[in-house]
């Protein structure tokens, strides 16, 4: 069996990468950022803080438990007016292009000026790659704020507290995180 491949990636580096990708956005004239709840959030949160663009919001349901969802479906879209705005769709990772060409058809339909798009990371096998993106990645990506979501993947993964832990150990997971998601209730 192919054991799935993971890289946790730091704030330090995912702060990094954000930061990189904000200066090839400096003369875009983007009037509001779309997030892609929930990983988007962050992506957003960084660029609205040194473009000084406001944010707003899409949720789009496409995994659950490490699985993908056959069709993603928005649950959840802001009630803003986006007519005839310069929009910026973020999301952490491009894994399959799904999620993106979804958020772009709901956006097309509201007469919106111009849509870019953004992924920190995208996969290899992406079917949509983003204006703008960091780096590929051929693996699970663990983002610093999903520390409980991964070990709670990796329990049901693995079913031993003892492998999970050490699970955690080799993808880069620091001893006081895995207290703070495992041993809490130890």
């Amino acid at each position: 069996m192919n054991e799935m491949k993971f890289i946790k990636i730091s704030w330090t580096q995912f702060a990094k990468d954000c930061i990189s990708l904000t200066k090839r956005l400096e003369d875009k004239k983007i009037d509001k950022i779309v997030a892609i709840t929930r990983g988007g959030l962050v992506v957003a949160r960084i660029l609205s803080d040194l473009l000084d663009v406001p944010i707003s919001h899409i949720t789009i349901a496409s995994y659950a438990n490490l699985q993908q969802q056959k069709v993603p479906r928005v649950t959840e879209a802001s009630s803003n007016n986006y007519h005839g705005q310069t929009i910026l769709i973020t999301d952490e990772v491009s894994d399959t292009g799904h999620t993106f060409k979804r958020a772009l058809s709901y956006f097309e339909n509201l007469s919106v000026g111009r849509i870019y798009t953004l992924a920190t990371y995208i996969k290899p096998k992406t079917i949509y790659t983003p204006d703008f993106y960091q780096r590929t990645i051929n693996a699970w990506i663990i983002f610093p704020y999903e520390i409980k979501e991964t070990a709670d993947a990796f329990m049901k993964m693995y079913k031993d507290k003892n492998l999970v832990k050490k699970k955690l150990t080799e993808v880069g997971y620091e001893p006081w995180e895995i207290v703070a998601v495992i041993d809490k209730h130890s």
